[in-house]
């Protein structure tokens, strides 16, 4: 692809194809080593990666950092120096210590509303039943069930009688869900595991630092430009379930380490005045995670700077919001791919996006032997099939 920008009288105008290349720049950084420092560096330049499936923080070492052991990956899970837990948007994130503290003042925020509104809180504030799920987690691992159970106790003792209800999936999240209590599963298989136990993190981390809402947005806007940039405003405030108005406070408190750059329909971007600028805009052939960052990381309208506007609707199911695993390719998304399992033979098998035609298998070969590695698994074989039409 080449990488050109067009000029609008004096005003410099990105092409999409730099907007590309400057992304995955970021996003696959040159990371010296394989061990845990360099997973801890690449997550720390990544920020915060979704992972409501268990396995996609593995991926997306794996597509970033080939050559990571699967033992190196459960070591720093079981050490908290990965973390994970329900955080901005109430989804499910992992993320390095250090950003921690900025996710939980962000989700805590976003959810107090919420959690008044669904629980019916009148006399108790959203904080106070914080601070009661965060001590009764504070010295062993409860289970969701357990915490549920001892909030609505504590709950029925202090509120009136609608507090709580009505009991269903959602109100039950909001409990179970807050953001300071850490998740793992019932062993060590992080990567296929539901995390049914949570934790109070600060007493697993006692020297997590307390942030206010408008320091921790800044930091985390940092961040995401460093990863995701140039974004628009409407993508940061989709990633960090924050207003518009939030957004425009974080990057004014940012101040000069923020520039506006015009993107290829004359949009407003945003990026680091001083940006990324090693790493690769064309890392070869990888296998993505679900909810990999190249999709996720942009807001619904803006999540085609990898693929086409027709090619989306075939990688994300926008009435549950699920994302499939993808094929990098060339700089773009090219396919979706999945797991078969049956017995003890696993299997690959990956759909081309139309209209890209079927690639050799030759080019899956080092991804596929990363993705091993990782997940500590034998690929049995690999099917690569046209697009479906």
């Amino acid at each position: 692809m080449s990488e050109v920008t067009t000029s609008v009288g004096s005003v410099r105008r990105l092409t999409y194809d730099e907007l590309r290349r400057r992304t995955l720049r970021r996003q696959f950084p040159p990371i010296r080593g394989r061990g845990p420092e360099a997973v801890v560096e690449l997550f720390r330049r990544l920020g915060p990666i979704q992972s409501q499936v268990p396995r996609a923080p593995f991926l997306t070492i794996s597509s970033r950092l080939p050559g990571v052991s699967y033992q190196t990956v459960c070591r720093l899970f079981e050490s908290h120096q990965l973390v994970k837990t329900s955080n901005i948007r109430g989804t499910v994130h992992t993320s390095v210590v250090e950003q921690f503290a900025w996710l939980d003042a962000v989700a805590r925020d976003q959810r107090a509303r919420q959690v008044r509104n669904v629980l019916k809180l009148q006399r108790v504030t959203p904080e106070q039943l914080a601070a009661e799920i965060e001590a009764f987690a504070a010295e062993d691992w409860q289970t969701r069930a357990e915490i549920v159970s001892h909030a609505r106790a504590w709950l029925a003792d202090r509120e009136t009688n609608e507090a709580g209800h009505p009991a269903n999936q959602l109100s039950d999240s909001l409990i179970w869900g807050h953001s300071d209590l850490l998740r793992r599963p019932g062993d060590t298989r992080w990567e296929k595991r539901t995390d049914i136990y949570h934790r109070r993190a600060r007493s697993l981390l006692p020297d997590l630092p307390e942030c206010d809402f408008a320091s921790a947005l800044a930091q985390l806007v940092r961040v995401h430009l460093g990863s995701y940039g140039p974004a628009l405003r409407e993508d940061l405030a989709f990633f960090f379930g924050a207003g518009l108005g939030a957004v425009a406070n974080a990057v004014r408190r940012l101040g000069d380490e923020i520039v506006h750059v015009r993107g290829p329909n004359s949009e407003d971007y945003l990026d680091l005045a001083d940006p990324p600028r090693s790493g690769t805009a064309d890392p070869g052939l990888r296998l993505l995670p679900e909810y990999d960052g190249l999709l996720v990381g942009y807001q619904g309208r803006n999540r085609t700077r990898f693929l086409t506007e027709q090619q989306l609707p075939k990688v994300w199911t926008k009435v549950n919001g699920l994302f499939s695993p993808v094929v990098l390719y060339d700089g773009q998304l090219v396919a979706s791919w999945k797991t078969i399992t049956k017995g003890s033979r696993t299997d690959i098998e990956v759909n081309m996006l139309d209209p890209h035609p079927v690639l050799a298998d030759e080019l899956f070969v080092d991804a596929i032997a990363a993705m091993e590695q990782i997940l500590d698994l034998k690929i049995t074989d690999l099917r690569v099939r046209p697009p479906l039409r």
